[in-house]
């Protein structure tokens, strides 16, 4: 490059070149490199996670078609959907053949059954996609079939196909769809300027080549590659999700079967009312109903039923509360919530009333009404192990609870006569449910609703309690279509304007998750809370 017939200008020119080009790859530090590698790994098993989803879709569909309720309308879609899959995996094979070509480029070795190769090459991803010459078109091929793809998947929607002709209002929806999925298909070929050289680009295949693989180190340029993919695969996942839904809902089949029988009380006087509930329950094996008695979820027997263990103590009525989660057979959630009564009575005369729910609580005073035959200045109460009760007056008590434990028991004395015992169990207060603003709890929401609220709040459902915990922090993460995510460790509750900033480049189909959420509650210990995620539409 510094010989020839060229002026002593231009070999100086050409010397100052290769000593760029050598400081350039000397300033590519192998924590950027590091960095590279570690989104590449983290993109590519993202993709890997769509095509798994993807393909339950496809099987969605074969079913859909062995269904006589949906076979008609399964055909329909199925074709349009094997189309996709069909564009998608042909691009795929495509983008993963000049990945290769770009590792063999970079030295790719083989050792110990895993793939080396030189991820601070220079040189590698200009020669193969952009060349020496304007021969080399490698680097526009990507970008002309990036484009060609999104037009094909549009055109797989046709609202003037056959099958609409005479279905007007299908026709116009369609067409209203593909104008939606111009603007949500994650394939994007603009090119920005380069805000450090202020640089623009040609709006074509040699102005994106140039603007991504000039000079880009070869791990770099894997990145975008699989960006890319990522791109197919997101599409892919919109459209086909788009065809499964014109099916309809997945058909519910009530396979179990339970004879049902329930009275209002177990305990009941002479002319007291008496109610008694029976019938059939049938539910379906493949949607089995969620169960939470008491507040703890139950797991299901056998038959479709929860079994619920407790022990009687306190003398009085007291109430279970039964929340029952399911799917309807159109597939909207729904719930029901029962009210399980009972009464206990009072043995030998004495009695342990709990006067809020029916087991001891850590955290939180839980009180008590003790009475006896003897009067209550003659009565002492006592805990036999994990905490201790202490009177407040009037047959009034708190108990203060430390240690769980099913095996305590409350002792009621009666100078000059005997100790009566009551069985009674201590437990932590449940977990709290994280939500946005003690409200919201996950689902699809507006970027706009989503940033105007203040921070995460934990709430105790079906809790007799006024019982707190505090969120001590969370992670925040914006997973775009692109595959990139930006984890962001936040403490305390408040959604600052860090997590905010990032929320503003959101755009819809994007998704928005709080996790490794930490709560501390009034017994002093930090729970570990699951996680939230809301769709922005």
């Amino acid at each position: 490059m510094a010989g020839g017939n060229a002026s002593p200008r231009q070999k100086m020119i050409n010397m100052m070149y290769l000593v760029l080009t050598a400081l350039l790859a000397m300033n590519v530090s192998k924590e950027i490199l590091n960095a590279f590698v570690t989104v590449n790994h983290s993109i590519e098993h993202s993709n890997q996670v769509i095509s798994d989803k993807n393909n339950g879709i496809y099987k969605d569909f074969d079913n859909a078609i062995k269904d006589p309720s949906t076979a008609a309308k399964a055909a329909i879609w199925k074709k349009r959907a094997d189309k996709i899959k069909k564009l998608s995996e042909d691009l795929n094979v495509f983008l993963e053949a000049k990945k290769g070509e770009l590792k063999k480029a970079s030295d790719l070795k083989m050792v110990d059954g895993e793939e080396t190769f030189s991820v601070d090459n220079l040189e590698a991803a200009t020669h193969l996609f952009i060349g020496s010459d304007d021969k080399c078109t490698n680097g526009a091929e990507i970008y002309d079939k990036m484009l060609k793809f999104k037009a094909d998947m549009l055109a797989v929607l046709n609202p003037n196909d056959p099958e609409f002709s005479d279905n007007p209002t299908m026709k116009a929806q369609i067409q209203k769809d593909v104008e939606n999925f111009k603007k949500s298909l994650p394939i994007d070929m603009s090119i920005k300027s380069s805000k450090e050289s202020g640089k623009v680009f040609e709006q074509n295949g040699k102005g994106w080549t140039e603007a991504n693989f000039h000079m880009t180190p070869t791990i770099a340029a894997l990145t975008i590659m699989s960006k890319l993919q990522s791109d197919v695969k997101s599409s892919e996942a919109q459209m086909v999700d788009y065809c499964k839904s014109q099916i309809g809902q997945v058909k519910l089949v009530f396979d179990q079967f339970q004879a049902i029988a329930s009275a209002n009380t177990n305990y009941c006087m002479p002319g007291d009312p008496i109610e008694v509930v029976a019938g059939v329950g049938a539910f379906s094996a493949s949607a089995q109903p969620t169960v939470t008695i008491g507040g703890g979820v139950v797991p299901l027997g056998p038959d479709g039923s929860a079994l619920y263990k407790t022990t009687a103590n306190g003398a009085g009525e007291h109430t279970i509360p039964v929340v029952i989660s399911f799917k309807k057979p159109d597939g909207t959630p729904a719930s029901v919530t029962k009210e399980i009564k009972y009464t206990v009575g009072t043995p030998s005369g004495a009695a342990v009333m709990f006067d809020k729910m029916n087991v001891l609580y850590i955290g939180v005073e839980n009180p008590l009404s003790v009475s006896s035959g003897s009067g209550d200045e003659k009565t002492s109460v006592n805990l036999s192990t994990g905490g201790s009760i202490s009177k407040k007056g009037g047959g009034k008590y708190v108990a203060n609870v430390t240690t769980p434990t099913n095996d305590a028991k409350i002792t009621v004395s009666v100078s000059g006569g005997k100790s009566l015992q009551f069985p009674v169990r201590i437990k932590r207060i449940p977990d709290p449910v994280p939500t946005l603003s003690g409200k919201i709890k996950g689902g699809k929401i507006n970027k706009a609703t989503l940033q105007a609220q203040g921070g995460l709040v934990a709430v105790l459902e079906n809790f007799d309690f006024d019982a707190r915990f505090t969120i001590t922090g969370y992670t925040f993460m914006l997973a775009q279509k692109g595959g990139d995510v930006s984890p962001k460790n936040v403490d305390g509750p408040i959604m600052n304007e860090s997590v905010k900033s990032v929320i503003g480049r959101a755009k819809p189909g994007d998704i928005v998750i709080f996790d490794n959420i930490k709560a501390k509650g009034p017994d002093g210990t930090s729970r570990n809370l699951p996680s939230l995620t809301f769709t922005i539409i």
